[in-house]
């Protein structure tokens, strides 16, 4: 069973999916376990019942075909009682509803359904219920039995309206012949009961038509309202276009004065556009030497920065090494010199000057 259930969960429209949970079910079949084959029946549907709309739901049906082929028209061993397809048959119709829910499924379920009336797997009266489940239109071959249904539905309903009849006709010759206004009006049987009846049911459609009346009147003020919201809109967004439309008729005026102008005096114009790049280039050529006088200056900084920084170390080395001389003269103690590496100022101010 847990294996069932592992393919049941990676079921997909593949052949090899569908063949894996179909012939679980069939090997239960084989072995004439009934409870077992609920049991794989109502995880089939409800594994249906519980995946999505993006899921492959109509694999769930190539499941059921391939059982049903395999049941009905294979060669199974004794001959045994075709469990699955009494159990299958019982959710086939919520199945078939569950897969059209997708509309790019509808067009595999059909193809199933023609295919179970072809080769007469189901009665033609079922296959007309799970069609109806689809919401497609009735084929050729089902508008008859779907016809036949109904002649014979309207039979029955004037069977049992003619038994009613008889049944009351009958009662009330029974009954004793002495009634009161009251009882004719209680008696739903009679015209004045009916009366009545049709008069309080008049009453209450005029109070739901008056309540409807009131509130139409407000929602035609909303109406007029919002109509009159959207007439200013558009007016407004009118005038906008209208003022953007001026705006760009005007630029484009300028643009061919402009134009004029340069076919005019274009020995004016080319004399300006070459003062224009000589003005380009000077800038230019000013922001270079800017730019090379700010790069030597920095370079120059930290030269004069590391020099400063190597000064100071010899510096400082020379005080240590003189106030240690004149410590050892003065005691007169040897002191064992234990040397240890001693991290430079000068990489200090290279690692402060990198940072």
């Amino acid at each position: 069973m847990d294996e069932f259930l592992a393919d049941l969960r990676e079921l997909d429209e593949t052949q090899e999916c569908v063949e894996a949970v179909s012939d679980g079910m069939l090997r239960v079949q084989r072995l004439g376990d009934t409870s077992k084959a609920q049991e794989m029946i109502e995880s089939w549907i409800q594994a249906l019942r519980a995946s999505g709309f993006q899921s492959e739901r109509v694999a769930f049906l190539y499941v059921a075909n391939h059982v049903l082929q395999k049941t009905l028209f294979g060669e199974l061993e004794g001959r045994q009682t075709p469990v699955l397809v009494e159990l299958l048959s019982q959710h086939l119709e919520e199945a078939v509803a569950l897969v059209c829910n997708s509309p790019m499924d509808r067009q595999n379920v059909t193809r199933l359904l023609e295919l179970w009336h072809e080769k007469k797997i189901f009665t033609d009266t079922k296959v007309l219920k799970m069609w109806r489940c689809t919401g497609e239109d009735l084929p050729e071959f089902l508008i008859n039995v779907d016809r036949d249904i109904e002649i014979k539905q309207g039979e029955n309903m004037d069977t049992d309206t003619n038994k009613e009849r008889a049944t009351e006709q009958s009662g009330r010759r029974n009954r004793a012949p002495s009634r009161t206004a009251a009882d004719l009006v209680a008696d739903r049987a009679t015209v004045s009961s009916q009366i009545k009846q049709r008069a309080e049911d008049c009453l209450r459609l005029v109070k739901v038509r008056n309540k409807l009346i009131h509130e139409m009147a407000d929602l035609k003020t909303q109406l007029s309202e919002a109509i009159a919201n959207m007439i200013d809109y558009e007016e407004e967004a009118a005038t906008k276009i209208e003022q953007k439309l001026e705006q760009c008729d005007e630029i484009d005026l300028g643009l061919m004065d402009l134009t004029d102008h340069q076919k005019k005096f274009p020995e004016e114009w080319s004399q300006a556009r070459f003062v224009s790049m000589e003005r380009r280039k000077q800038r230019e050529k000013v922001q270079r030497q800017k730019d090379e006088e700010i790069a030597r200056l920095h370079h120059e900084a930290i030269a004069e920065s590391a020099m400063h920084a190597m000064n100071l170390e010899a510096d400082i080395n020379f005080n240590s090494t003189s106030e240690l001389q004149s410590l050892m003269n003065s005691s007169g103690i040897r002191f064992a010199r234990s040397w240890c590496l001693l991290r430079s100022l000068n990489v200090d101010w290279e690692d402060w000057r990198d940072h």
